[in-house]
């Protein structure tokens, strides 16, 4: 597979689908990531999908990330720009491949929202998105991240995150055999499943443009999510796979999603 010619398709293929149509200046994105047993995601993971693994010291392993950030000028941008929120917000992930093309995607498990916002596409379109409250503080300097911290509270759970950066860019990660396929795989998933039912699930795509990821440093992390769905303790959390951040990245979301059954 060719994951550098895949990412220059995803980057080209910058589209539209409606007038609701989302774009946005995500801020302070990091993506904390977790290697986990696959058997513990994988009874999450409808067909025709299936998990993105691999085999370390004999252990088959699936890759679980949370993802915070800042929603900033989130705007309907095609009815108008000048109408904008901003607000944080954490994505809860893991990495899939649909075996009826063989194309790398993300599975969510849910997101908090730190917007009253998040009950549109909540009821809507039945979309895993829970309103919650966020305290966020950062020092950003030439030097990297001195400090990020953020704290935030939903129905799906609490939340600590505490890392800091340097300078170093993004190095190949364990599970990958080359830059480009992580590049593809964990950082550039540009369609997005959930579940909602038995029998149907959900679909929405993004656009963003290749990022300027730089390694970070984990302090103190918890996700409440990860230990309420089995995939995660406490301790286990303490040491993630890995831990990336970019200051800024621009973001379409392309709406409404799409209903599909299974």
């Amino acid at each position: 597979m060719n994951y550098t010619q895949l990412l220059a398709e995803r980057i080209k293929n910058r589209r539209f689908r409606s007038l609701i149509d989302v774009n946005t200046l995500l801020e302070h994105l990091a993506i904390i990531t977790y290697r986990v047993p696959a058997e513990r995601v994988a009874k999450f993971i409808p067909k025709p999908f299936k998990l993105f693994t691999f085999v370390e010291n004999g252990t088959e392993f699936a890759l679980i990330s949370a993802v915070p950030f800042k929603d900033k000028d989130f705007a309907f941008y095609r009815i108008s720009k000048q109408i904008n929120f901003s607000f944080y917000q954490t994505n809860f992930r893991t990495y899939i491949i649909d075996q009826r093309n063989n194309e790398h995607c993300a599975w969510f498990f849910g997101t908090t929202l730190g917007s009253y916002t998040a009950l549109i596409p909540r009821y809507l379109w039945q979309m895993p998105w829970q309103k919650g409250t966020y305290k966020f503080n950062c020092k950003l300097t030439e030097a990297g991240y001195q400090q990020y911290n953020m704290k935030f509270s939903s129905k799906q759970g609490k939340g600590l995150v505490e890392i800091v950066s340097g300078t170093e860019p993004m190095k190949l990660l364990p599970g990958f055999d080359t830059l480009e396929q992580q590049i593809l795989i964990l950082t550039h998933p540009t369609i997005g499943y959930y579940n909602i039912s038995d029998k149907k699930l959900g679909m929405y795509e993004i656009w963003h443009p290749e990022m300027k990821l730089y390694s970070g440093i984990s302090q103190n992390l918890y996700f409440e999510i990860f230990e309420k769905l089995g995939l995660l303790t406490q301790n286990e959390m303490q040491n993630p796979h890995s831990v990336l951040i970019t200051p800024s990245i621009e973001f379409d979301i392309l709406l409404p999603p799409r209903k599909i059954r299974i």
